[in-house]
């Protein structure tokens, strides 16, 4: 059982909020908004999710500190252009929690990745990035799903696997955080097109190049950033990438 915080309380975070609370960490979730964290104490409801009942040992709050106290690991689930503001004003209170990256996506005005942004705002911290083709709504109910956790740090992979993963949640490790990034964040680009081209009833042919020279490039890419071939071609991008197309 561990003490876990998750900053950000959309359909992502709370889904995974649901999922480890269900298997006995205490979970505190730090919420923008206080009407969203009303919702989860008093009804057990998630605005985003809600077929789903929130577990009882899963508190949200909109206070920093109080989220983050006694915590051993915290998981980032804001959307990106939110990521480095969150840190600036909650980083007074992280002290040696693994810091896991759950969000995906670019930073508008450097384009860092998620982990530089990480990186720059909190050192000396171990960072990981959870991604994967993952549906929040499926995750809250436990519908069997693979994902991955990157990191350099061994630390990160061995307890991030053994916290999240049971009979319905598979976990794989890498080591490469850079190609799992990329992927998570370039397949939005391929998956936005992919509905014009299903609005636009373009067929099977046009779908069909979208796919493979939008992986081409996502692999050059990521290669040209300091990622990996593999990754491109592993959950978090060509698997990724083709369960988004049905959304």
């Amino acid at each position: 059982m561990k003490n876990i915080c998750i900053l950000g309380s959309g359909s992502w975070g709370t889904a995974l909020g649901i999922h480890l609370a269900k298997l006995g960490n205490n979970i505190k979730i730090w919420s923008y908004l206080k009407e969203e964290a009303d919702i989860i104490n008093n009804e057990r409801k998630c605005k985003f999710l809600p077929n789903v009942n929130v577990p009882n040992n899963i508190v949200c709050t909109t206070n920093f500190e109080e989220a983050i106290q006694k915590s051993e690991m915290i998981l980032i689930a804001t959307p990106s252009k939110a990521v480095r503001e969150t840190l600036m004003k909650s980083k007074k209170y992280i002290t040696t929690q693994l810091i896991i990256i759950c969000s995906k996506g670019f930073e508008k005005n450097t384009l860092y990745t998620l982990n530089e942004v990480v990186q720059e705002e909190l050192p000396n911290s171990k960072i990981g990035g959870l991604s994967g083709p993952s549906h929040a709504e499926e995750v809250s109910i436990g519908i069997p799903t693979a994902l991955v956790i990157a990191s350099k740090d061994e630390e990160v992979l061995e307890t991030v696997q053994k916290t999240f993963m049971n009979e319905n949640l598979r976990i794989y490790k890498s080591n490469d955080l850079k190609g799992a990034e990329l992927g998570g964040a370039l397949k939005n680009i391929i998956a936005l097109c992919s509905g014009i081209i299903t609005g636009l009833e373009l067929g099977d042919n046009t779908f069909a190049a979208l796919i493979t020279r939008g992986l081409s490039e996502m692999a050059k890419l990521c290669i040209k950033m300091g990622g990996e071939l593999k990754t491109i071609y592993g959950l978090t991008g060509l698997r990724r990438l083709n369960s988004n197309m049905y959304e």
